[in-house]
């Protein structure tokens, strides 16, 4: 039988009061109980076991008997889930001329009722996480939720601006399937000095239209190269970093939300995200 170690850091213990009189310096309203960082260590309890409340409550309770700290109810810690905000870790090492991979994915409303899904066509919908990896490090740079409707495009320049707070020095080059392919993600990239290795369509136009010339003189490149040359040269089969990405967090995150409020199961896909990049983060 294959055995494990479960390694829980509690340094949140020690600085529990602390804590508590930042929090609640020059608060108005009822004061905090709860420190941010037992809030934190509770979700990741919650995203990476996937605990239902009640079930986290009961963890808390049990590990209290070990670590002596007072446990929130599970209404407590669903008033403080909806009310706390994650944040992507920066990327702790030194370097410059980063490649980015920028994709998205899609994640199940609910697993529950497929038969009916599939049987009577009822449609869930999807959420869509749209995420920037640099290629060499594997690390997660940029992290945007929205909804099944949102175009992929107008997320690539937010995911870069993302991923130059969180990496040190300057980003090379962006890679992005068509999904992106537009005008002004080009003159986006241009202007920050960055190559655009984004995938043209076969038919895309050598003129301007009012644009700089960066995405022509991109489509010239591709022609005269021919397109398995052109991805050859410009490294675009690197892109898979990303997509290996997604298909980790699924694999141990879930492919699917609980939460049935719209915003709620937003910041659900986005905890699954953040918590598995600190997991990674930390195992490197």
């Amino acid at each position: 039988m294959t055995q494990g170690v479960l390694l829980l850091q509690h340094d949140w213990v020690d600085a529990w009061d602390d804590e508590l009189e930042r929090m609640n310096d020059r608060k108005s309203g009822r004061p905090f109980k709860f420190p941010e960082s037992l809030i934190r260590f509770a979700e990741m309890l919650k995203t990476v076991f996937r605990l239902p409340l009640r079930q986290l409550e009961g963890f808390l309770q049990a590990l209290a008997c070990f670590i002596e700290f007072e446990v929130p109810d599970y209404t407590t810690l669903w008033h403080r889930e909806c009310q706390s905000q994650v944040h992507l870790p920066a990327v702790d090492r030194c370097g410059s001329g980063w490649t980015l991979a920028v994709d998205s994915t899609g994640i199940k409303v609910s697993d529950r009722g497929e038969w009916m899904r599939e049987k009577w066509h009822v449609h869930r919908g999807w959420i869509k996480v749209h995420m920037c990896v640099e290629v060499d490090t594997g690390a997660i740079v940029g992290l945007v939720v929205s909804d099944e409707k949102a175009r992929d495009s107008k997320f690539l320049p937010i995911l870069v601006e993302q991923a130059s707070s969180l990496l040190p020095g300057r980003i090379a080059r962006v890679m992005a399937d068509g999904g992106y392919d537009t005008y002004d993600n080009f003159d986006y990239l241009a202007g920050r000095g960055i190559e655009p290795v984004i995938k043209m369509r076969s038919n895309a136009s050598t003129k301007r239209h009012g644009h700089s010339s960066a995405r022509p003189k991109a489509v010239r490149e591709r022609n005269d190269l021919g397109e398995e040359e052109w991805k050859i040269r410009n490294g675009y089969n690197k892109r898979w970093k990303v997509e290996t990405m997604f298909s980790a967090i699924k694999r141990k995150m879930g492919e699917a939300v609980r939460s049935k409020r719209p915003d709620l199961a937003l910041k659900q896909a986005e905890r699954m995200v953040v918590q598995y990049s600190i997991l990674k983060e930390a195992t490197c």
